[in-house]
């Protein structure tokens, strides 16, 4: 992985632990403002919040790994690099097709490989069938690329929701020890109920702020992807349907 995939991901996770950090230390000044050895330990305030808190976890656990997965895979220099297309090109304006595909077969993990392959196999001086399957799949393949980083938006936006969904569901607890005649047991409710709702806010905005930087980061890694097929699909086309 080259220092500018670290980039983000060391930015996004130091964000991440910082908000952590004073989000606990914040919790624990409200739980224990003398700073008493009974305080909270990190591990119950997140069980104070209810069982909102295991959605919110599991979410952060698939924004984890599809975030690695698109570190791993989202790289313009991979998904569509220059030196490809460039052997790629000499070989089709020798019309030479079939070092072409021979390329092509090594490189069939790349997009670039993937749309010459389709376009040769349809290859027809007659039609316009060559043209229809590159841009077929070209499309197909940046959809694909999209789809994937759309998960992180979707992530985004339903873990404050959720965290919401925990601060209503917290408030209602507290509510319900309105009525209580014992004064103890009012006292113990009313702080329960608050305690959750402030742990599944704050837990749904820790969760969101990252993955919607390293959503940020992704969606400029695929719009050069995009870029770079267009400009690199026009001139194969040419080449390839060149009678």
């Amino acid at each position: 992985m080259n220092s500018r995939n670290k980039l983000p991901v060391a930015g996004g996770l130091f964000i991440f632990l910082l908000l952590m950090g004073a989000y606990h230390c914040a919790y624990a000044q409200v739980t224990n403002p003398e700073a008493m050895p009974t305080e909270m330990t990190l591990w119950q305030t997140l069980k104070a919040g209810g069982g909102v808190m295991v959605v919110i976890g599991l979410l952060s656990v698939v924004a984890v790994a599809i975030i690695v997965y698109d570190i791993m895979m989202l790289n313009p220099n991979k998904l569509a690099p220059r030196q490809l297309f460039d052997e790629v090109m000499q070989k089709l304006e020798l019309r030479d097709f079939g070092a072409a595909q021979t390329l092509c077969r090594r490189a069939d993990n790349t997009i670039i490989a993937k749309i010459v392959l389709a376009g040769l196999e349809r290859r027809n001086p007659m039609d316009d069938s060559a043209r229809e399957a590159m841009e077929s799949t070209a499309r197909i393949e940046l959809t694909n690329l999209w789809q994937n980083i759309n998960y992180l938006s979707d992530i985004v936006a339903v873990a404050p929701l959720l965290g919401l969904l925990g601060t209503v569901l917290g408030m209602i607890q507290a509510f319900h020890a309105v009525p209580l005649q014992s004064a103890s047991i009012k006292t113990t409710m009313l702080a329960a109920g608050i305690s959750k709702a402030m742990v599944t806010t704050a837990s749904g905005l820790i969760v969101a702020i990252p993955v919607l930087m390293a959503y940020s980061y992704f969606r400029g890694q695929v719009q050069q992807v995009t870029n770079r097929i267009e400009i690199y699909s026009t001139d194969i086309i040419k080449a390839i349907q060149n009678r």
